[in-house]
């Protein structure tokens, strides 16, 4: 029954998955601020919602079946997507200060990740020993710690470095990363594996380049755009 309800859940996630990694170069590729880049946004935004919300699920469902690795890495990838892509949206209703509400929310997004990355690490370096998906919890584990740091903020500390547009290019684009690398990850690696016949090794690659990527691109977008925080606020 359980594998039933997975199996229903993955068709729903697959086509939105899809659909949210073609809209995504839209608000990312046009003029920011357009009626196009806002509408467009949107739509990214709900379908990567369900796409959040289908990957929970199916999280779950991989509990009550024992799959309990399967379970935790899904689950992961669910919260450290989930998290810029709340704020990359909620930060542009905060044109003078945040509220409590939103600090509060961000801190508890900010606290999960942190424990969330140290449990990956541990589980990628103590229990698999860099063997298997061993460096990519690491690599992800990694990529999240900074969260840590995040939750000890001040509000007036935190609205300091964290600019408005600077928030919302990042956080759209890391959102993008992740579902990139999930899609690249599963259908990647078995290109690699079973139709170039790479190395396992290789398998690291669809994981970590559209991070790489993802990372340059948002320094540049920001440099770019970072000026319309004056205009807007």
């Amino acid at each position: 029954m359980v594998e039933t309800i997975h199996k229903i859940i993955l068709w729903i996630h697959i086509p939105l998955g899809t659909l949210s990694l073609i809209l995504f170069w839209i608000p990312v590729g046009v003029k920011k601020g357009s009626t196009l880049h806002r509408k467009v946004g949107w739509y990214y935004f709900f379908c990567m919602w369900g796409v959040l919300v289908t990957s929970g699920l199916m999280s779950i469902c991989n509990v009550m079946m024992e799959r309990y690795i399967a379970a935790i890495y899904l689950g992961y990838l669910t919260v450290i997507t989930a998290y810029p892509l709340w704020y990359s949206f909620e930060i542009l209703k905060h044109k003078k200060g945040w509220s409590d509400n939103y600090f509060k929310i961000r801190k508890i997004f900010l606290a999960v990740l942190a424990c969330s990355a140290i449990y990956m690490i541990y589980l990628g370096a103590i229990k698999f020993q860099l063997k298997g998906m061993g460096p990519m919890m690491v690599f992800f584990g990694l990529f999240a710690i900074p969260a840590a740091r995040a939750v000890f903020l001040t509000k007036e500390k935190a609205m300091n470095e964290e600019k408005r547009i600077k928030m919302h290019i990042q956080g759209t684009i890391i959102s993008g990363i992740a579902a990139y690398t999930a899609f690249f990850a599963f259908g990647g690696s078995r290109i690699l594996m079973n139709v170039l016949h790479l190395p396992q090794q290789w398998m690291l690659v669809p994981w970590i380049l559209p991070s790489l990527l993802g990372i340059v691109y948002s320094r540049y977008m920001k440099k770019k755009y970072i000026r319309m925080d004056a205009a807007t606020s």
